[in-house]
């Protein structure tokens, strides 16, 4: 989300609509949800879940640069289309396929040629179905990457609402849940950890947005960047334990982290078993 704000185009019909600092955490959960949903094997398929969400989001689109485009305070000489064709290829292309996959590879997870493919070809479809033009999608992984390089290359200009958003993303855009115990014991210790949570975050973000911008959005480089480093040995452990099976065969983990990942979003047990992660 923070490689959106960069952007003026991308911030400003958030900003016309209202929606420029409210109801923050809501829309990162919003936001989850449709890529764990889009992202589930199989539920990209016409009538799937994802697929669903997806064309719920190119309608709530639509609906917002129709909204938009009538009132008269909209410039569209100066700003140009509302959620257009340009930021929409960017976001799949860039924020969603190629950004992800670099943070990954700082990490410590390898993905193989086919794979990163197969993610590169979903995406495509995906944002496809979101209403971007297919001549504007990349048709590889190495394509997303050169896109998101020359997106790299705008030298975007940052403006205060592109900081505001960010500020309101490290401060409230997450919530660390407790299992088992009181609500108001939670509320206290996410009050006491959000400060240290937003410095780690905003340090370590700066990882993967270019200087200038970064500055400009307010994060702030440390030393709580290296927190990627020492997190690296235990990522690769991992992915080595995985490789030799001891989590169990592929179709077991992929289930047993899709369920960990829509509880974390918030969905129920009761909307987890109606989706069949794994054919």
């Amino acid at each position: 989300m923070i490689y959106g704000y960069q952007a003026r185009g991308f911030v400003r019909p958030l900003v016309a609509t209202g929606q420029l600092a409210d109801h923050t955490y809501d829309r990162v959960l919003s936001t989850g949800r449709w890529v764990a949903l889009a992202t589930a094997p199989g539920q990209m398929a016409p009538g799937g879940h994802g697929w669903s969400q997806t064309l719920k989001i190119r309608l709530i689109h639509a609906m917002v640069r129709h909204s938009l485009l009538v009132d008269e305070d909209w410039n569209v000489a100066e700003w140009g289309v509302p959620i257009n064709q340009t930021y929409s290829a960017l976001t799949i292309g860039g924020g969603f396929l190629a950004l992800p996959m670099t943070v990954a590879g700082d990490l410590g997870i390898q993905y193989a040629s086919a794979e990163r493919e197969a993610i590169a070809h979903l995406w495509r479809w995906i944002g496809w179905v979101i209403g971007v033009d297919d001549a504007l999608l990349p048709k590889n992984f190495a394509a997303a990457q050169q896109l998101f390089d020359i997106g790299a290359q705008f030298e975007l200009e940052p403006d205060e609402s592109s900081k505001t958003l960010t500020r309101a993303l490290l401060r409230e855009g997450y919530r660390i849940e407790l299992p088992l115990v009181p609500d108001p014991v939670t509320a206290v210790v996410n009050v006491m950890l959000r400060p240290m949570l937003s410095m780690s975050f905003s340090a370590i973000s700066t990882r993967w947005v270019e200087k200038p911008a970064a500055g400009k959005m307010g994060l702030r480089r440390s030393p709580l960047h290296h927190l990627v480093d020492v997190a690296r040995p235990a990522v690769r452990l991992r992915e080595v334990v995985r490789a030799i099976g001891l989590l169990g065969n592929e179709s077991q983990v992929v289930n047993r982290e899709m369920r960990t990942v829509m509880r974390g979003l918030g969905m129920n047990a009761a909307e987890i078993d109606k989706i069949k992660t794994v054919a």
